[in-house]
């Protein structure tokens, strides 16, 4: 009979350790919350409160932490568009190219490793290829707008702050139009697999076990001999082992039985 195996919890804790392999190399991802910044920051009682509604893996759970990684995509791409087009006076597009370069590889190794609780090597062409595809649908589309943006900015003699603003809206505005069709695709097939690949990811509990070989003769229960019922159980059959062997000696006060 097979041993049932526990559901796995995967690292969708932040500072919830997660085992390197040997000869794998740890990546930016890894050091950064094996830190003691990083595990500082989050002991802050405030962050951990903010934090518990994306413990799980449901939908909903690779939602919010989808919804978190994405805050922080955004802050990123718009942190740099607003330094290359304020202060280094860069055009919209290149701008808006170094943002998104800036952003994917953050963006990845969150949505990866700590949305969908996926360790391990990257799969170039079911995880990598496609993330990038996505990432560089998304950014021709914010190309665009963007393009539109700074156009109109200079057609309209607008500069400065609030030129750099309106083409940090348009970038915004093409990339939230996508938003939901790559939480979609993220869930359903690049990252669909369980945190190593196999089953459907992690759980919260233990209650979610692969199913082992029932107990014949006992209906209703799974893998389990109940025997809480004493009163019910006979006397061995003539002829077996346990018929053979000598009857129990009654116990006294002294239950205790060496071994």
């Amino acid at each position: 009979m097979a041993p049932a195996r526990l559901g796995r919890i995967s690292g969708l804790a932040l500072n919830e350790e997660v085992p390197t392999l040997e000869g794998e190399r740890t990546s930016l991802y890894e050091r950064l919350r094996r830190s003691a910044v990083v595990r500082h920051l989050l002991a802050v009682p405030i962050i951990q409160r903010v934090l518990v509604p994306a413990r799980g893996d449901k939908s909903v759970h690779k939602f919010i932490r989808y919804s978190m990684v994405s805050g922080v995509a955004i802050v990123i791409s718009q942190a740099t568009i607003l330094v290359c087009t304020w202060l280094f006076g860069l055009s919209g597009i290149a701008a808006n190219t170094l943002g998104a370069l800036a952003a994917t590889p953050a963006s990845y190794e969150l949505n990866r490793k700590w949305a969908w609780g996926k360790h391990g090597k990257s799969h170039l062409w079911k995880e990598v290829v496609p993330f990038w595809a996505l990432t560089i649908a998304g950014f021709l589309a914010s190309t665009g707008t963007v393009e539109l943006a700074d156009n109109f900015a200079k057609s309209h003699g607008i500069t400065g702050l609030t030129r750099s603003l309106l083409i940090m809206g348009a970038s915004l505005f093409a990339y939230g139009v996508i938003w939901i069709a790559k939480f979609y695709l993220f869930n359903r097939v690049i990252f669909a697999g369980g945190p190593d690949g196999e089953g459907s990811g992690s759980v919260d509990n233990v209650e979610d076990v692969e199913s082992v070989e029932p107990v014949e003769g006992v209906e209703g229960v799974e893998g389990v001999r109940r025997v809480d019922d004493f009163d019910n159980v006979g006397p061995p059959a003539a002829g077996t082992a346990a018929a053979a062997l000598p009857p129990a000696p009654a116990l006294g006060g002294n239950t205790s039985v060496g071994l």
